[in-house]
């Protein structure tokens, strides 16, 4: 995948994100790709990952968020 068309996609995913009716999981799934693709162009920009870990279509609960605190 050339340079260009990474960058043709970040421009599509911003396009995507910007959408208010979009979904939570939609949007995080995005992000992922978005962050994934900044990545491949520039390493220094991938932000260090969250210590919060997910199962797939379940959220954190807010009593185990508690205890870490």
């Amino acid at each position: 995948m050339t340079r260009d068309a990474i960058e043709a996609e970040l421009l599509e995913i911003e396009l995507i994100l910007s959408d208010d009716q979009l979904r939570d999981e939609d949007r995080a799934a995005l992000f992922g790709a978005q962050q994934a693709l900044l990545n491949v162009l520039d390493p220094e920009t991938w932000r260090s990952g969250s210590q919060t870990f997910y199962r797939v279509g379940a959220r954190p609960m807010e009593a185990a968020s508690r205890l870490r605190h």
